[in-house]
């Protein structure tokens, strides 16, 4: 799974430090404004995207237990907890 999303450029939603992009400032350029725009749409867009995959690999019983979930990062960590062995 982790392999299809990188290929698909959208891994980089399921990073945890990945830091939520600020609002640009009140004396920002226009084109500063719309570089932020332009940036959050496609973060958006990514999300979007993992969670479509992620959810779309599942058995329906597992997709059923984790589609409402909304966020790619919130069922990767529930991926991790349930399913990853510890040595």
């Amino acid at each position: 799974m982790l392999f299809l999303l990188t290929i698909l450029n959208v891994a980089y939603v399921l990073d945890p430090s990945l830091q939520p992009l600020e609002d640009p400032a009140p004396d920002a350029t226009p084109e500063e404004i719309a570089k932020v725009v332009e940036l959050k749409k496609k973060r958006e867009e990514d999300k979007f995207t993992c969670r479509g995959h992620i959810l779309n690999t599942l058995s329906d019983r597992l997709y059923d237990l984790y589609m409402s979930m909304q966020s790619p990062m919130e069922i990767w960590k529930a991926f991790e907890e349930n399913y990853y062995t510890k040595r």
